[in-house]
Formats: structure tokens, C-alpha cells, sequence
């Protein structure tokens, strides 16, 4: 029997078995993908103030510290200008920016160091929850004392997670993820608010940049070659001369814009993490920033449950989570509906581009509105 098995080798399930193993808790992780395609899998790479801090609490942090960037500093465009939005300084604070997939690879590093287990490859099939949870996967029975559930929206975690309930919204709309082998075309990260569309781009790596696009419902990635990306980057991304550092294109990707919470993020013995207990739209960079804070609340709980016996942290870890769980969604929600555009030539487009210049003037103007969201983007507590 394992102390705690945990299913999904992202963010969220690496962190906690990383904590785990180093406080002598044993626990296995079950991933379903080859170590190859988790350590090559791009995602997000904003990492919030917050996330940084328990990174470097947990001494995870060396990787981020050492290759990463700070950033505190954004830039929206529109109607061809420059608006500049040092959320730095009024936050006191700034974002780290380390893509994904090199921050998974530091942690399975990690993992491994402390001698703690992944089988990669090796698919969680089903979970059985009893008053001894086990994890059916290649064929066996793993009896465990705790589950994680950190295998996404779509894995058997959630599924099996019986008496919870979920609900969302889906916005109608999709982006195009673009990531590109070249360099940041700013020093800040952009966001352009043209009513034709919205288009982003985001730092990544040095000579990686990440792009997004709004493209229509139903569409694919396959129907957009590259030259008709940046040109569409170059014109919704235009202001005062600037032009985009252009490289090769080396992955697409539709992002479904949804947002999704269950609750409550526990049952009985089985507790979900990340993507598995919440979706959280791409605006404003909350979702893995999310997953890390579900994983250090649940980590602290079972270190107190092994170290004391204590179960108070386990039992309330969704009354925990749920409230900053929603505070977050609704950041993202109030963002994306500001960042979307709405189908030109209607007359709720004009009334939809009155309220996204409005929103954008107070956040230019009004200082104390500036800051709140300032906190709210770089992930500081009021």
C-alpha cells in the first residue's frame, strides 16, 4: 500500500510529490504520456508572484531563478497606440516568466533526486474509492491512502469523484496558440485590443515567443498557413511603427475559451488539483499558477495528516481553495470579455467597443482601480 498516489504528471502532481518525498511520504505518480512528450508539452510560462514564492519555499525554484525572467511590465494597443501598464510598480512585485515544459522537467529532475516515483507511460484506467482508495492502472491494483487527482478536465479523476458537481460557461470563441522561434518583439508583453479581433503576444524564452489569436468558433489550426498568422499578428498587433521579429512557426494549437469549477474539489479520500477541479481561460495566466496553489494546500495537508495525524487541513481543503479558486475565475472572466472582440458591424460590436476603451481609459487613469488589478494580474492578496 502507498501513502499516496497521485494521477498526471503536470505542474500540479509533480509539486505535491515532490513535497512528498522530500518529507519522506511515499507516494507514485501514474502518467499516461512517454517522459519524452511531458518534458516537450508547451503550455503557459506566466508565473504569478505567489506561485514563485512557494516555488522557492519548497527549494523548487533553482531552474525558474537561474533561466527564467522577471517581467512587471505590460503594453496594450489600440486604435494604433501604445499604452504602457507597469503593474510592477504598483503591485510591488513582479511576474517570472519560464516556460512550462522547463519548469515540468526541473520538477521530475527534482522528483527523481529526492527518490521519489513516476511510471510514465502508464495510464490511471479507473479509481476505486473506498475507505482504501486504489488506483487501477497497466493492469493493477495500487491501494492507497490519499489520491490526487491531477490528470485534467478530462481524466478519470474527475469522473470517478462522485457527489460533486460542476459548472461553466463556454464564451463562443477561440484563440489561435501560436508559438514561433523568435526572440520578444518588446520588452513588455502585448496585448492588442483592435476591434477586428484580439491578438497577444507573450515572452516565452529567449528566442521563443508565444503568440495567441482570435479566430472564429469552429475553426482549426490547420486552415491558417503562416504567412497568414503574422500578417494577421502584424495587423492586430500594429501601433506607432512597431513591427513584430518574425522566425519559423514550430506549433499551433487551438485553446477552447471555457471557464469550468467543481465543487466541492474532494471526495472522500480522492482530491482534485489543477484542470481536474477547474478550467480557467487563458487571460491573465491563472491556470497553472492555480494548479501549483491546489497542490501546495493539498501537500501541507497530508504533511500535517502524516506528521500529527491531523485531518482538519485534508477536510477543508475545498472551503480552502474554492474561494480563491473563484476569485481567480472571475479575473480571467472580467479579462477575456474585455480582451474579445465582438463580430464587427453590429450594433452590440460598437456598444462592446465602447465598454473595452472605457475599461482601458480607467486602467490608464483611475490609480486605484490600476492597482487592484495590478494585484489581481501578478498574484498578490489584498
Amino acid at each position: 500500500m502507498r501513502d499516496v498516489g497521485i494521477v498526471g504528471a503536470g505542474p500540479a502532481g509533480l509539486f505535491a510529490a515532490n513535497v512528498l518525498a522530500r518529507a519522506g511520504i511515499d507516494c507514485v505518480v501514474f502518467e499516461r504520456l512517454a517522459e519524452d512528450a511531458v518534458r516537450a508539452r508547451a503550455r503557459a510560462g506566466l508565473i504569478e508572484h505567489r506561485t514563485a514564492r512557494l516555488l522557492e519555499r519548497h527549494g523548487l525554484a533553482d531552474g525558474l531563478l537561474a533561466r527564467g525572467k522577471t517581467i512587471g511590465a505590460c503594453e496594450f494597443r489600440r486604435h494604433g497606440r501604445r499604452h504602457f501598464f507597469d503593474y510592477g510598480a504598483l503591485a510591488g512585485a513582479t511576474h517570472h516568466v519560464y516556460p512550462q515544459q522547463m519548469l515540468v522537467g526541473d520538477l521530475i529532475d527534482a522528483l527523481r533526486s529526492a527518490g521519489g516515483e513516476i511510471l510514465f507511460g502508464i495510464a490511471a484506467e479507473s479509481i476505486r474509492l473506498t475507505d482504501e482508495p486504489a488506483i487501477i492502472a497497466g493492469g493493477e491494483e495500487v491501494s492507497c491512502g490519499f489520491v490526487l487527482g491531477c490528470d485534467g478536465f478530462h481524466g478519470v479523476a474527475r469522473a470517478t469523484a462522485d457527489g460533486t458537481q460542476g459548472c461553466g460557461v463556454d464564451f463562443g470563441a477561440q484563440w489561435l496558440a501560436i508559438l514561433a522561434q523568435a526572440p520578444p518583439s518588446s520588452e513588455m508583453q502585448i496585448y492588442g485590443l483592435d476591434p477586428r479581433g484580439f491578438a497577444a503576444h507573450m515572452h516565452r524564452a529567449p528566442e521563443e515567443s508565444r503568440f495567441y489569436l482570435q479566430i472564429p468558433a469552429g475553426a482549426n489550426a490547420g486552415e491558417w498557413d503562416r504567412d497568414a498568422i503574422w500578417a494577421q499578428l502584424e495587423t492586430l498587433l500594429a501601433a506607432d511603427g512597431q513591427s513584430l521579429v518574425r522566425g519559423p512557426i514550430i506549433d499551433t494549437s487551438i485553446v477552447e475559451l471555457r471557464s469550468f469549477v467543481t465543487e466541492p474539489m474532494q471526495a472522500g479520500r480522492l482530491f482534485l488539483a489543477g484542470d481536474a477541479a477547474h478550467i480557467v481561460t487563458p487571460a491573465g495566466g491563472k491556470g497553472m499558477n492555480l494548479a501549483f496553489q491546489d497542490a501546495c494546500e493539498l501537500a501541507d495537508g497530508l504533511l500535517a495528516y502524516f506528521g500529527s495525524g491531523d485531518s482538519g487541513r485534508l477536510d477543508s481543503y475545498s472551503s480552502t481553495r474554492l474561494p480563491a479558486v473563484w476569485q481567480k475565475v472571475e479575473f480571467s472572466h472580467w479579462m477575456l470579455h474585455w480582451l474579445l472582440a465582438s463580430q464587427a458591424g453590429t450594433a452590440e460590436a460598437a456598444f462592446h467597443e465602447g465598454l473595452r476603451q472605457a475599461r482601458l481609459t480607467r486602467l490608464m487613469n483611475d490609480t486605484e482601480f490600476a492597482r487592484a488589478f495590478a494585484l489581481a494580474y501578478v498574484g498578490i492578496d489584498r
